[in-house]
């Protein structure tokens, strides 16, 4: 049996993939309808603009990410292993997500100022649970430089989402891992 997706999370998935391969700008409302299978003003019937979807996309991609990590973080008392987890879970999302991630990485700047005041509280606080889980591993950083390793990794990891990678999944999930470990743990 096929399951359809909601006609939103139809649009979602196609401005996704259109913004990312093609940039914001450079997508149109008749395309982002034609790749979800109806006209371009029936888009309107489940988002006002085109903005909207790329606020609803940049929201759903700080959420994932936030929610994530929260829960991730309150599961592991350990902090190798709560930073292990966070990098799974980053890993994974970047693998398995990447045309989401790329939207979010490149075209914030297109959203409103204050929807990306908003969303840059977001991230600070993702950060500052990757920091929390950091922190103890890195007694030889103070705190200041271990937010910089941390933001340094988290965009090493996000740029997979804006590179050309030829690697296959199954590899580039391990490989991504192992680079962010190797840059967080002493």
């Amino acid at each position: 049996m096929v399951v359809i997706a909601p006609r939103r999370e139809q649009l979602l998935g196609a401005a996704a993939a259109l913004f990312a391969a093609r940039g914001y700008h450079d997508v149109g409302i008749d395309d982002i309808g034609a790749a979800a299978g109806i006209s371009g003003p029936g888009v309107y019937r489940h988002f006002p603009s085109k903005q909207a979807l790329l606020e609803a996309l940049c929201d759903r991609a700080m959420t994932r990410m936030l929610d994530g990590a929260r829960q991730t973080r309150s599961a592991h008392d350990d902090p190798e292993a709560a930073l292990e987890a966070l990098v799974d879970l980053h890993v994974e999302f970047a693998v398995e997500h990447r045309p989401l991630l790329g939207v979010w990485v490149r075209e914030q700047r297109a959203l409103s100022d204050d929807v990306r005041r908003s969303l840059r509280r977001r991230q600070r606080e993702y950060e500052r649970v990757w920091r929390e889980a950091a922190v103890p591993l890195r007694l030889e950083l103070d705190e200041a430089e271990t937010a910089v390793v941390v933001v340094a990794v988290l965009a090493l990891l996000n740029a997979t989402a804006l590179a050309e990678v030829t690697v296959p999944a199954e590899r580039l999930a391990p490989l991504l891992r192992r680079t962010a470990l190797a840059a967080l743990l002493p």
